[in-house]
């Protein structure tokens, strides 16, 4: 085979870029997808960040858990459950009171998130083990954390 006959050889580049941002499909509410628009902008394209918004998962106990946002950061891996009530916002243990034209009275969101939190911890735990994956650590099951997006 004669040198201007050889296939040429590939040149090694960059690694293709990775998806940070994993959304199954668009939030049915606007507000809530303000809300995740917002946290993707601003999101470093750059590791270890990597997002994962609007997804469902069954727990062990067979209930099936909405998620808003699940956001892996360089501090660890946090539940987000995202909120748009206007207004200030009063917490009484098992409410939250939103003050703003009227008052509007809701669950404290933090007890079905944590419990989201930590059934979603156990799951990827199975996972790990099930793929004989040990990381460098566990997630911890700290209290999650929450967005309140107001809407103008």
């Amino acid at each position: 085979m004669t040198p201007a006959a050889r296939p040429s050889v590939p040149k090694p580049g960059p690694p293709p870029a990775r998806e940070r941002w994993f959304q199954p499909r668009r939030s049915g509410h606007a507000w809530e997808q303000e809300g995740l628009d917002h946290v993707r902008q601003r999101m470093p394209k750059a590791e270890p960040y990597r997002a994962w918004a609007t997804f469902q998962f069954t727990g062990t106990s067979g209930r099936v858990s909405e998620c808003d946002l699940l956001i892996a950061v360089p501090g660890g891996v946090y539940l987000l459950e995202l909120k748009g009530h206007p207004g200030r916002v009063v917490n009484h243990g098992d409410t939250w009171q939103f003050h703003h034209d009227r008052v509007r009275t809701i669950k404290n969101p933090l007890h079905l998130t944590d419990l989201k939190a930590k059934e979603l911890k156990d799951q990827l735990a199975r996972a790990a083990r099930a793929m004989n994956w040990t990381p460098g650590g566990s997630p911890s099951s700290s209290r999650p954390s929450f967005s309140t997006i107001p809407t103008w």
